[in-house]
């Protein structure tokens, strides 16, 4: 039962997203005067369809997201008709070709900016935790009151820290109701309570008072996620395992876990944690990931539960669209710089790269976790869509493009006999790669059965 419902959410997530793409392609095909002859939802046999105008809309046997068949859009089969007709896709000038490829992963852009701004509308539930610091800033009011990374802010002169997120605001208040007064900070490190005394400084650059921290929400050393097809997968870690040491040194927060596992990228590393009751090693090998200011460092793919009082986040409509639009970019940098590091061998694409089979698993996963993750990674799956579609490899909308950018440059399109070979390339070089991310699929589900968990 829990395979087929994998199955679902993750056929409806691919689905759904494939959709999309298509239908931005249709609809700027449609506005440019291209005669599209079918849409369809779904590939394969022929379900259900009626026809309106020169469009056939159908629905098809596979739910594996649509297609949109445009007049004319084979140039050769154009040339055997002899020649291009009115409406036809390449009766279009190439830079209305370039908009109907771009529509597409647009689209998918757009449906991201949507899911995630509706979300924050909507509102959902957070956990409330206290901040930890990350990083320090030279000649900073924190190193001058003795404050170190990794110490936890439980209170701020007497009064609760828990909502963490709030934090650098009461600061600047604090800051400019009480300028040059110290505060009292209470701080955890090492599981000791101590407190501190220290005064913010005003920030010109940001017109802020700061104590020159970064800070990220505590959280505990308590698994609640084990993300599909990681390191962690394969070496046996489950979703409640308390993690109690890496290599001998303590954790006590995630931060600690981070500060131990970063350094030992590549390296198998002993890490202890409890289940059930009892104390279990496991050894892992942490992947390779070029982070953008820490450099390398070493990920298993874990993630920490942070706490179990919630409160609710909700923003105003405008406030709502403008993180819409902030997310969709953050995750699109990350998506990025994760294809960049694969390029250039700076992360292994045995660890990274995840087939169709991955994402339906996480899909599931997600869902699991509840509506909220389900629609976060189905954003984050909508941009990387859009992203891998502009690559410029042929065969992909990518591709198509640059072809019609040199036509427009040259004034004259590229032969059909380099445009044939290079699809063909292109073909075979994406099959190579789906053949590999199935492989990599596979493997990742079967290789604990052989491995084994852990040991007592």
């Amino acid at each position: 039962m829990q395979v087929v419902t994998v199955i679902l959410y993750g056929v409806f997530a691919l689905g759904l997203l494939v959709f999309v793409h298509e239908l931005g392609h249709f609809l700027v095909a449609k506005w440019a005067g291209i005669r599209v002859l079918k849409f369809s939802l779904g590939f394969g046999q022929k379900l259900v369809g009626f026809k309106h105008g020169d469009t056939e809309y159908l629905i098809s046997a596979l739910p594996l997201g649509g297609y949109v068949k445009m007049a004319g859009e084979n140039p050769k089969e154009s040339e055997e008709n002899q020649g291009i007709e009115p409406g036809d896709y390449f009766s279009r000038p190439w830079y209305i070709r370039v908009l109907v490829l771009l529509a597409g992963p647009f689209m998918n852009l757009f449906a991201a900016i949507f899911i995630l701004g509706l979300l924050y509308w909507i509102g959902f539930m957070v956990p409330m935790a206290h901040p930890q610091i990350i990083q320090m800033a030279d000649a900073s009011p924190a190193i001058a009151a003795g404050l170190q990374p990794g110490d936890v802010i439980t209170h701020l002169n007497g009064e609760s820290t828990e909502n963490w997120e709030i934090f650098s605001d009461r600061i600047n208040t604090l800051g400019k109701e009480q300028a040059g007064k110290a505060l009292t900070l209470t701080c955890i490190r090492d599981g000791e309570s101590m407190s501190k005394a220290i005064t913010p400084a005003y920030n010109e650059e940001v017109k802020r008072w700061q104590l020159g921290i970064t800070i990220a929400p505590t959280g505990t050393n308590i698994l609640e996620r084990v993300f599909v097809g990681t390191p962690a997968e394969l070496a046996g870690f489950e979703i409640g395992d308390k993690v109690l040491a890496v290599e001998d040194e303590t954790v006590w927060t995630k931060y600690d876990f981070q500060q131990l596992v970063w350094p030992r990228a590549d390296q198998e590393t002993r890490i202890r944690v409890e289940r059930a009751g009892e104390v279990v090693d496991l050894k892992v090998k942490p992947m390779a990931q070029q982070l953008p200011e820490e450099g390398k460092v070493g990920v298993i793919g874990v993630g920490f539960k942070i706490s179990d009082k919630t409160q609710r986040m909700q923003y105003g409509f405008f406030k709502s669209a403008q993180l819409g639009v902030v997310q969709t970019y953050t995750i699109s940098k990350m998506i990025l710089n994760a294809l960049g590091q694969m390029i250039s061998g700076q992360i292994s694409a045995k660890d990274s790269l995840g087939g169709p089979i991955t994402i339906m698993r996480m899909a599931g996963q997600e869902a699991k976790s509840g509506a909220k993750d389900f629609f976060f990674f189905l954003a984050g799956i909508s941009v990387m869509l859009a992203i891998i579609n502009l690559l410029p490899i042929p065969v992909l909308d990518g591709g198509n493009i640059m072809f019609f950018i040199i036509e427009g440059i040259m004034r004259k399109p590229l032969s059909f006999k380099i445009q044939e070979v290079s699809q063909q390339i292109g073909f075979f070089l994406l099959m190579g790669v789906m053949v590999f991310a199935t492989f990599n699929d596979i493997y990742k589900i079967i290789a604990p059965v052989f491995t084994g968990g852990g040991t007592p």
